[in-house]
């Protein structure tokens, strides 16, 4: 009962009486109405995470010329970022997943494949009437686009019939040749403080929590509202001297989603008590870890480890002189004495460094 968190939505400079300010600093406290008087020496720390605004990812193909009355296809695989769940991505697997497959008898050309595909990938709906990307073409280039923020396109591949011994059962299928292998040209990234993320994280659309003169009806969030979170870690000494209570301190943290037309005076207002507001954009890239120290009379390698990354991660080493590094796995090799910088990158575009030394 003495550790607890709390979540307040903030859509007004006002409280609910349009009267008394919903929140107000000075250098002894931080009031926010209705949650807490907090005081300057009991706030542990204050921490801003901006919103964020998503991406829906971006990619694009180039096909080859197929041959002309053979079965030609786009594969497609389709993933959810970010511990997304949804039914429509629901598999045997660990991960959410869709596969979309669109197939037509190839015209020999490959600009006409295209437009024929494209046409195919447009039409497939749920049942609902919900399409999970967008197709276009320009010449034998169909570019594809996701319809939500959390969608990856994890693979796509451009494949034309071949016969085999199991061809009456099974169908088997080879890569076209000619064309340019698809690649992602915007990276989707999903949203932080936007409308899917407000009604995922901190307020779910219950009956109780949009119905009307529903219980804290002023503190639903706004569609376009664009939050960014505040984050309090408070203590206060526990006045009780008795029984499993006695003597200790009560941490408890209270997160504030202000909307953005509020952010500026919200923030204002919070720096006259807690002058130093840690922004976590500054802190966001990835963490790695590793052996910093190689021997390179014993031919030392080290493999790199990365903390806070979105998708598949790739490694570079600055000083490839010094030491090598796989690009895929971050597995480090000792090439020469000196030091070399080992920069990842994840999916998203975010990066993290560390510095690996190899001694003689």
């Amino acid at each position: 009962m003495y550790q607890f968190t709390t979540a307040t939505v903030i859509n007004s400079a006002l409280d609910s009486n349009e009267v008394t300010p919903k929140f107000a600093g000075d250098a002894a406290k931080f009031v926010v109405t209705r949650v807490n008087t907090f005081k300057k020496d009991n706030i542990l720390s204050a921490h801003k995470r901006a919103y964020e605004s998503g991406v829906k990812e971006v990619g694009k193909i180039t096909l080859g010329a197929g041959t002309s009355g053979k079965v030609v296809r786009l594969s497609i695989e389709l993933r959810l970022a970010q511990q997304n769940a949804e039914s429509d991505f629901a598999n045997s697997f660990l991960w959410f997943r869709k596969p979309i497959l669109v197939e037509v008898i190839s015209s020999g050309n490959a600009t006409t494949d295209a437009t024929a595909l494209t046409k195919q990938l447009n039409r497939i709906k749920d049942r609902f009437g919900y399409s999970h990307l967008t197709a276009t073409s320009a010449g034998a280039e169909i570019t594809l686009t996701a319809k939500e923020n959390n969608q990856r396109f994890y693979s796509v591949k451009f494949e034309q019939e071949y016969t085999t011994d199991n061809t009456v059962i099974e169908m088997a299928y080879s890569p076209v040749a000619g064309g340019v292998a698809f690649a992602v040209t915007t990276k989707g990234r999903v949203g932080f403080g936007d409308d899917a993320f407000m009604i995922k994280s901190v307020m779910t659309p219950t009956y109780e929590n949009t119905r009307f003169l529903g219980s804290n009806s002023e503190g639903r969030p706004i569609l376009g509202g664009n939050y960014t979170q505040f984050t309090l870690r408070y203590t206060v000494d526990k006045n009780i001297d008795e029984g499993i209570t006695m003597s200790g301190k009560s941490l408890t943290t209270h997160v504030f989603w202000v909307k953005s037309d509020l952010v500026a005076s919200f923030e204002a207002e919070l720096s006259k008590t807690v002058p130093a507001i840690i922004s976590l954009e500054s802190i966001s890239g990835l963490v790695l870890t590793a052996d910093s120290l190689l021997d390179l009379s014993e031919a030392e390698t080290t493999t790199v480890k990365v903390a806070g990354a979105i998708g598949a991660v790739s490694f570079v080493s600055g000083t490839v002189g010094t030491a090598t590094i796989d690009a895929a796995t971050g597995v480090v090799t000792a090439v020469g004495v000196g030091t070399t910088v080992i920069t990842a990158t994840d999916s998203t575009g975010k990066t993290g460094t560390i510095v690996i030394e190899v001694m003689a």
